[in-house]
Order: C-alpha cells, then structure tokens, then sequence
C-alpha cells in the first residue's frame, strides 16, 4: 500500500499553486519595475529558473519513455502553448504603431517584430549593440521580447541534445538517463562560467546570449531533477517560514539594490534565483506535516497571486507594448527609457511624464495591460492549448494533413483551424511587412547629389553664400527613408572595422575580398588615410569628390566606435580592448606606408564619453598628431561636428525630430544651441600650434544666430544626432575642399 509521504510527493511533483503564485509576483515586478522604475527587476529571472524547474525533467522522463512524444510533437507542443498569444500581441502592436507612429519608425517596428516572432530578438538587439548607425535607435516596442526567445532558443536546442542522447543509448535507458543528468550539470556549470567571464568583456552580447543564460534555466532544472516535491526532513518546518520570508526579500530586493541590465546574468543573479529556490522549498511537503500551505506558501496560494500566476505570460507580452505606445502619445514623441537606463533610479513613465501624471498615466497603462492579458488567456491561450497529449507519431505524420486536423479536431475543430488560418496570415503579414516598408522608402530616396536640384537644395551654401533657400520644396533625403540609405560607401562595401574587429581593414567586405578599399581616384598613386571612427568616415563623400578633382586615392582606415591615438571605452563605458589593438595596429600601419596626401582626422571631441559638453582637444590627439608630425605626415584636422544631445549623457536624433515635426508642422528646427556642443572658440589652433597640421572648421556651414539645426538649404544635415547625411557630406565639398587647399 502506497504511504503517505509516497503520495504527498507525488501529488507535489504535480501541480503547484505556490509555484504558479511565485509566477504571478514575477510578473508583478517585471511590470511595476518596467513602468514606474524603468530598471530590470529579477522577475525575468525567476521565469527562467522556474521554466527551467518544469522543462527538463517532464522532458527527459518523455526522451526515455518509448511511448513519449517525438522531437518535433514536443517543440510543437510547446511552441502551440506559446505562440498564439505571441502573434496576438505582436499583430497588434504592428497595427497599433503604424497608426501611433510617424512612418519614419515603421521600418523599425517591422524589423523588430519579425525578428520576435522568429524567436532571434535576442540575438537581433546584440547585433544592434554592435551597430554604430543604431547608436540613436529609439527603444523598441517589442524589446522585452529577448526572453522569450532565449528561452525558445535554450528549449530547442535542449530536446534536440536529449533527443539525441535518447537514441544514442535506447537500449540503456539508466546509463542515458545519468549522461542527461551529469551532461545538464556540465552545461549549466559552463554557462555559468561563460556569463562571468563575458560579462567582464561585452556585457551588451552577454545579456543577451542563450549560452549565457542557460545557466538560469539549467539551474531551474536540476533543481527541478533533485529537489522539487521531495519531502524534506521534519526539522525543516522550523525553518519554512523563515526560508520563505528570506527568499522573497532576495527576489524583491534585487530589483532596488542591483542593476540586472549590468550584473546579470553573472554571479549576481543568483541572488534572486537562490530566492526563488527558497520560496519554492517552503512550499516542498515536510515528513509528518498536513499538507495545508502556510506562511510565504499560503500568501502566494491567495487569489491575488493566482490571478497573476495564471495570465502571467499574456501580461508579459503587453505590458511593455502599451507601455512604450501610450508614453511616445502622452510625451508628444518622447522616447522611453530602457531599464536600467543611467540616468537616474526612478527611469520609468514619472522620469517622462513627472510624477503625478505619470502616476496615473502608468497606472492605466498596468490596468489595461492586465485587462487585455486577461482577455488573451481567457479566449486565446487557454482555448488553443492542446488539451492532452497525442500518441506518439514520427515526423512525416506529424506534419501530414491527416495529423494536423487531427490536432485541431474535436469541439474546437472550425474554431482552431480558423485560428491556424489566421495565426498563419498574420505571421506572413508581419515578416513581411518591414521588407516592404523598407523596399518602398529606397525606391523613393534621393541621397545623392545628382539626384537634387541645387536651386531647391543648396545645403550648406545656404549658411555659407546666402543661397536662397525654396520653402515649397520636400526635405532631402527624406527623413522617413531608413538611415541605411544615409550611410557612406564604406559601410556598403564592408570598409570599416567593426565593434568586435580588431583588425585594419583594407579590402571590400572585411578584408574577405581583394577589392581595395579606395575612393576618389582610385588609380591614382598619391594617396590620402581617412582615419578614425564614424566622425571621420562621415566625411567620405566629400573627400571622395576632393580626391577625384586632386587626383588623390582616398584610403579609409576607419573602426567604428573608436579615433585615432585614443583607446576609447564604449558609449555605455565598457571597455572596448578591441579600439586599443585596432589603434596599435593602424598606427603601424600608416607609418609603415606613409600617405602621400596626408591623414584626414578630426582633433576634437565633446568634453564627455556620451556627447556632452563643448569640443576638446584631448592630449591624446595632440600627442597622436604630434607622431604624425615627427614622421613626416601632413594631418588635416578638423573640428567636430554639433552632438545633438535629447538630455545628459542621451543622444537624441535629428532625424526622427525632423520626420515627426514635418508631419505635424511644428516648425521646430530639430537642432542644438551651439554654445551647448561647441566652445565658443575652436579650441584646436591653439592646442595643434607648432604642428604640421592644416586647421579645419565646417561649423559655419552647419550653424548660424546660435542654432545649429537639423536641416539647412532644404538638406537633411544628419541620418542620426551627430553623423552627416551622405548628401549633405557630398555638399560639404566645396567648403572642405576651399579651407583644404585655398585657404590662406
């Protein structure tokens, strides 16, 4: 006859309502940190723990069982309980930003919502992080999405190794069993090590790697494997209360003591998931106790917490939709602070709007959050699901007609085809709808100045000659085509070093062809380095009409993020080893192969990392131009450009200011005070003095009566804050070349 503690056990291996009440205060602090605090709480965390906690067991126990569900019947299982209420919200936050939005964001929107509902945001907000064109990129509306997709990612990944192990050892299932178990414990113990060691090196790919946060879910499931429902000795009902207690200060202690967006996940996060595997204990049955939930276990049993433990994952999905769409309406435009943002604690809805109206504004966007994800479980998640398991079916089967209406059969059978149907457009429509958008605005782009009418668009001339400026025409290029279509040559031909590209590089596509990278007169035997980062590779297409008129072949040496004889850190203020040994290796470089022309750099910068404060001159670039001197090169310097500047330390961006006033007709010019950006003398005359150094300062030509706006003679002037159009640079040509080779 079956004992007692046999059968509590077995009824806590079941269904665990405390468990599903820990889920319900996770989501609690995802969102209250989200829209009031605007920092990463430890609420994603603890999903992944207990994600972890009711994957890999239910999983491996199927793997073994000759009679579980196949590879593919398991990822369509889970996939099934996911996706629809993914697509849902993603269909209508699509819709609802193409109505709230300027069609400038739309590309954005439709890039990012592709890349969620293909489960790769994750891996597509670290390639970001390695952009420097999505320096200015505005928060996306589907950001939070990361999660899901690690977790997809790690779910994947995970049943095809256990399937695999499955097989290998079918006829051995005790020796396959204890080579998933040890092999989980091997991998949760390298993720481990892999997130602290890459959280000292790029933290930006390290939040978002599944190999780094596999860990989480890995720990999630060995404890899953030895602890969970276990019954536990009568001397640990002195302690559940305690264990309790402890382990939701540690889960709620986190979020306002620890920044998640720089710690996790490295060593910190076991902070929180050590709580969340306390509170989980608490609730673990004890020899010779009833089995009535007390303490922290009878709290998270309330309705309250079951509410929220039940609509947790629709909640997820919407909050942070409605949280970004319903700020940009009431802040006319303003963006929304990432978590964890710098500049200061409270960085949520108040930190826009003020507190009281962000108090209220964020309390309705949680109210309607809740509403809408009630809504989604009651009539999407719950009736989708798939209600029990089918019988074991291989591949072929699984995917044959015949199997998929059986899966969609019974009393939901016109309802779930329906919906498959539907699911399926809206998935297509959605992919799609990015590529579209961003076929549409390169068909209609004028970035070039051949493309233009100098009579409607003088440009610089404006400031510089008086030109007349037309006030009937359009602003070129337009402000809604995507930044791409704004960038320079080198970033189309792969002539530039990357954020992780140490190397220099000197040929097409990242030194993988034999292509030169070259501009200007290519055949030409004089030559001239265009040295630095994306404030000097911004100028290319102005030197490249130069070089063509001088007869000099212009030669980029250009690493993005990074200038010439500086080691820089990252715009966040991490290390960047990478600007070092590229600054090594270029300096060598040019003094190996001394340019003919000179090197073309700038010899300023702004007085802080981000962009704030008036242009420098560093000792750093004295010292490099000095070098240069010494060696016999000519440097041609020129002063930096305006940073535009949406706060302290936050870059703004011209051009989403110049695309969103247009369309209302605001009449703001989306600009900068000069004296905010720029010292009220150039500073580099007197720093450079004695040096073999051409002094260059195009900040007539982009400033006048103390603004230096967004747009002059008709032309947009940047694609970002700080970076020039490609237009706007081939029409700063005339000036360059003037103060280049005609000044006195």
């Amino acid at each position: 006859m079956e004992s007692t503690e046999t059968r509590r056990r077995s009824r806590y291996r079941g269904h665990r309502r405390d468990i599903d009440g820990l889920r319900g205060l996770a989501i609690v602090l995802v969102v209250v940190f989200h829209v009031f605090v605007g920092r990463v709480s430890a609420g994603v965390d603890v999903f992944l723990l207990l994600g972890g906690i009711f994957f890999f067991s239910p999983q491996i126990r199927n793997a073994l069982n000759p009679a579980g569900l196949t590879l593919v019947q398991s990822f369509l299982r889970i996939f099934r309980r996911l996706y629809p209420a993914l697509i849902t919200v993603v269909t209508v936050a699509v819709v609802s930003a193409v109505l709230i939005f300027n069609r400038v964001r739309w590309p954005e929107v439709g890039e990012d919502a592709g890349a969620s509902l293909l489960y790769m945001q994750n891996l597509h907000l670290a390639n970001l992080g390695q952009e420097y064109a999505a320096v200015n990129r505005e928060v996306s509306v589907f950001q939070h999405i990361w999660s899901m997709s690690v977790q997809m990612q790690i779910y994947l990944g995970s049943l095809i190794v256990i399937a695999a192990v499955a097989a290998m050892f079918q006829r051995h299932v005790r020796s396959s069993s204890q080579v998933l178990h040890w092999g989980l414990v091997a991998a949760t113990l390298a993720s481990f090590g892999y997130a602290t060691w890459l959280g000292g090196h790029d933290q930006g790919a390290n939040y978002y790697s599944p190999l780094s946060r596999f860990w989480e879910i890995g720990l999630g499931g060995l404890f899953g494997i030895w602890l969970l429902g276990r019954v536990l000795p009568a001397v640990w009902a002195q302690f559940r209360l305690v264990a309790g207690v402890v382990g939701l200060t540690l889960i709620i202690g986190t979020g306002l003591f620890l920044d998640g967006a720089a710690q996790f996940p490295g060593p910190w996060t076991l902070v929180p998931l050590a709580g969340a595997m306390l509170v989980v204990l608490a609730g673990n049955p004890v020899a010779g106790e009833e089995d009535a939930p007390t303490g922290v276990t009878a709290l998270l049993c309330t309705v309250p917490f079951q509410f929220f433990g039940r609509i947790a994952y629709s909640l997820y999905l919407w909050h942070w939709p409605a949280l970004v769409l319903v700020t940009y309406l009431m802040s006319d435009g303003a963006d929304v602070g990432e978590p964890g943002g710098a500049s200061g604690f409270f960085n949520g809805i108040t930190a826009t709007l003020g507190a009281g109206e962000g108090i209220l504004v964020g309390v309705v966007v949680v109210a309607v959050s809740v509403l809408l994800a009630w809504a989604t479980y009651r009539f999407i998640e719950t009736p989708l699901r798939q209600q029990a398991k089918p019988d074991r079916a291989p591949a072929t089967t699984v995917l044959s007609p015949s199997y998929v209406r059986t899966s969609v059969s019974g009393r939901r059978g016109l309802v779930g085809g329906v919906s498959a149907l539907v699911m399926v457009v809206a998935t297509v429509s959605v992919v799609a709808f990015g590529p579209v958008v961003e076929y549409r605005n390169e068909q209609a782009a004028a970035t070039d100045a051949d493309d233009i009418n100098p009579a409607d668009y003088p440009g610089p001339a404006a400031f510089l000659a008086g030109a007349d400026v037309p006030g009937d025409v359009p602003v070129q290029p337009d402000p809604a085509v995507g930044e791409e279509e704004m960038l320079p040559e080198t970033q189309k031909d792969g002539c530039f070093s990357g954020f992780a590209e140490p190397n220099v590089i000197l040929t097409h596509q990242f030194n993988s062809t034999d292509t030169p990278c070259a501009y200007g007169d290519v055949d030409s035997d004089r030559t001239m380095y265009l040295a630095g980062g994306s404030h000097s590779e911004h100028y290319l297409n102005a030197l490249e009409e130069i070089g063509e008129e001088q007869g000099i072949r212009i030669v980029p040496l250009l690493k993005m993020g990074c200038v010439l004889g500086m080691n820089l850190p990252h715009l966040s203020g991490d290390p960047y080893p990478e600007c070092a040994e590229w600054n090594e290796k270029v300096q060598q470089f040019i003094f190996d192969n001394p340019p003919t022309d000179g090197v073309f750099m700038p010899v300023t910068r702004p007085t802080t990392i981000e962009g704030n404060g008036p242009d420098v001159v560093p000792d750093e670039y004295v010292a490099m131009v000095q070098r240069l001197t010494d060696a016999g090169i000519h440097t041609w310097g020129v002063r930096d450009t305006p940073w535009h500047m949406a706060g302290p330390g936050v870059q703004g961006n011209a051009r989403l200011c110049v695309a969103e006033e247009a369309g209302d007709g605001a009449g703001n010019d989306c600009g900068v005070a000069e004296d905010t950006s720029m010292a009220p003398v150039n500073p580099a005359p007197a720093a450079y003095q004695g040096l073999d150094v051409t002094q260059i300062d195009l900040t007539p030509a982009l400033c006048r009566d103390g603004r230096c706006p967004a747009v002059v003679g008709n032309v947009l002037v940047y694609r970002d804050g700080q970076h020039f159009t490609s237009l706007f640079s081939a029409l700063l040509a005339p000036e360059l070349s003037r103060q280049m080779y005609d000044a006195p």
